[in-house]
């Protein structure tokens, strides 16, 4: 869930030395919300960010039965894991960039351009 919104926050516009250490303490400073959904919305609004992605929301949705024991990990152990996060959106945006330059994408685009 914190990778889908680490990829979705707009570094490049976001002024800062490290960008790791914002991320840390905005995540920390979001859980400290009462439901999952709350900090979630906490953390967007922190970002300035108005959506997620789809599949994000369909996460949070399948993490809302843990989410008691996710925000009291995530107070405690916030470093660690918005790391893992930071890693894993990486992760994630060179698979789409791999998937994009894939030839079988290109034709699909180029089919669908012509039609």
């Amino acid at each position: 869930m914190l990778a889908y919104v680490y990829r979705t926050v707009p570094w490049r516009k976001v002024r800062v030395k490290s960008p790791h250490d914002v991320f840390n303490h905005r995540v920390r400073w979001a859980a400290s919300r009462l439901t999952l959904y709350e900090a979630v919305s906490r953390l967007c609004n922190a970002f300035g960010l108005q959506s997620l992605p789809p599949d994000a929301v369909r996460l949070c949705q399948e993490l809302r039965p843990y989410e008691r024991e996710l925000l009291n990990r995530l107070r405690a152990e916030h470093i660690p894991l918005c790391m893992m996060a930071v890693l894993r959106a990486k992760e994630m945006r060179k698979a789409d960039e791999e998937r994009a330059a894939s030839p079988l994408f290109a034709d699909k685009e180029t089919e669908d351009d012509g039609e």
